[in-house]
């Protein structure tokens, strides 16, 4: 699959990524590792469209399949991390590992041990995801997976809004309530797909004047969907995301007082934005908007609140019970609330620790808390890196940007479901690949509309991906 620009690792073997040359693909690979990683990223969308056996997305199937070949393409070139990602990876690889392990070893005696491949199919995707990025990622496919992403999140939302009025796709996106689950299994999962890919969406469309309208036509559907999700949570997050990525786009893009300025205007912007998704939410999820009204005020109680309360209060109390056993990989909690089943413990580290119990609840807090930390170090260091090309260092902010959104949503939603984790995935490891970035003040410069003061006497600015 060709694009425009420079592919990376060009011909001769010379990578893009400063730090080392990387070896091209081996011939008995050659581009059907990215085949398969295009119809992996398009098919995360759409994860409720084909009803398979267990409830299993159509994108494990096509990651099973794609699997050996990422890790014969993953083979057959050097690493695109750098010595701390590839020193994050390797922790994050070992928790993922020991808690596959374990998550085997509870099936026994579980009174339901298929409910474990839900959480076999959300770690084994980060071996997965790990292969495909290192073995298929260029400075242009970056660009391209996001763009991916955010196009059939897009389209997604297109299918949700015309939903409204079509009576067959009503029953299907919104599964008879108010909230649009999108092609999602269910509207939380929809809106944390979202959330969790703005930041990223941003970067790009900040960053380079091509595919410029596809990427805010993307951005604009993907919050109207958002909307239409009615997930008070992921609104939240997107909105702080959104400002994160303004505030972060004035401090890279310019400097002195210019920059205080910018800022100002950003926020602005950035309100004046927020008025406008209020109507949007008036308009397309009344309920939503009179929740989130009673969230902020303190004088009323919020029942998914209080709901969730109980359900984590109960998810410790079934821990304490057992605490190194639990009660088996992704057991379902036996109570009721709001008329609906409750699968898991919406909380994703108190789910593993009633699941897994204390085994399973320290190395999953090591894996997070790994991809957190380096997350948050690779945004300090687009913030600081001045030498660094401005394009690199916005995208490099908010690749790590979109990770930690995940996580926040998933301390009180989806307890990384393999519906939505791989896209917790995807986004870690192209953030840790594009740290390397930030160690050429040439590397990304193509992707900016904009010359940053460093390079004005270096280079003309051209096109980005």
């Amino acid at each position: 699959m060709s694009v425009r620009g420079p592919e990376w690792p060009p011909p001769g073997g010379a990578g893009f990524f400063p730090g080392g040359a990387m070896s091209a693909p081996a011939p008995a690979t050659g581009s059907l590792p990215v085949y398969f990683a295009t119809l992996y990223l398009a098919l995360l969308a759409v994860p409720a469209l084909i009803d398979l056996p267990g409830g299993a997305p159509l994108a494990l199937v096509v990651m099973l399949v794609g699997l050996p070949i990422w890790y014969e393409a993953a083979r057959a070139r050097r690493t695109p991390f750098d010595a701390a990602a590839n020193r994050a990876i390797t922790v994050v690889l070992a928790c993922a590992g020991f808690l596959i392990v374990w998550s085997l070893l509870s099936t026994f005696g579980a009174a339901q041990p298929l409910r474990a491949s839900r959480y076999l199919s959300t770690l084994a995707s980060g071996f997965a995801i790990y292969l495909l990025v290192r073995g298929t990622v260029t400075r242009q496919r970056v660009a391209r997976y996001v763009d991916i992403v955010a196009g059939t999140l897009a389209l997604t939302a297109i299918v949700s809004l015309l939903a409204y009025d079509i009576a067959p796709l009503h029953q299907i996106v919104f599964k008879g309530t108010d909230r649009a689950a999108g092609l999602f299994k269910n509207p939380n999962q929809f809106g944390m797909a979202i959330s969790t890919s703005i930041p990223a969406a941003m970067a790009l469309l900040l960053s380079g004047r091509r595919r410029r309208l596809f990427r805010l036509l993307c951005l604009f559907l993907m919050l109207l969907g958002l909307v239409a999700s009615g997930s008070k949570t992921n609104l939240l997050l997107a909105w702080g995301a959104i400002n994160a990525m303004l505030l972060g786009y004035a401090v890279i893009a310019h400097s002195g007082v210019k920059r205080i300025g910018m800022m100002t205007l950003y926020l602005a912007c950035s309100a004046a934005l927020t008025g406008l998704g209020v109507l949007a939410l008036n308009f397309l999820n009344p309920r939503a908007l009179g929740l989130l009204t009673q969230f902020f005020n303190s004088q009323q109680e919020l029942d998914s609140l209080t709901t969730r309360g109980f359900l984590w209060s109960y998810s410790i109390d079934q821990f304490l019970a057992d605490p190194f056993l639990g009660q088996g990989a992704s057991q379902r909690i036996d109570i009721f609330y709001r008329e609906a089943d409750v699968s898991h413990s919406h909380n994703v580290l108190l789910d593993y620790m009633r699941t897994l119990g204390a085994p399973g609840l320290l190395p999953v807090t090591v894996m997070i808390g790994t991809v957190v930390l380096l997350c948050l170090w690779s945004m300090a260091g687009s913030l600081r890196r001045t030498g660094a090309a401005p394009s690199a260092r916005l995208i490099c902010f908010g690749l790590s940007l979109s990770p930690l959104i995940y996580v926040a949503a998933n301390m009180s939603s989806d307890s990384f479901g393999p519906s939505t984790s791989p896209y917790f995935w995807l986004f870690a490891y192209l953030s840790f690949a594009a740290r390397r970035l930030l160690s050429s003040p040439n590397a990304g410069k193509r992707l900016m509309p904009y010359r940053h003061h460093a390079d004005r006497r270096r280079s003309q600015p051209s096109e980005g991906p």
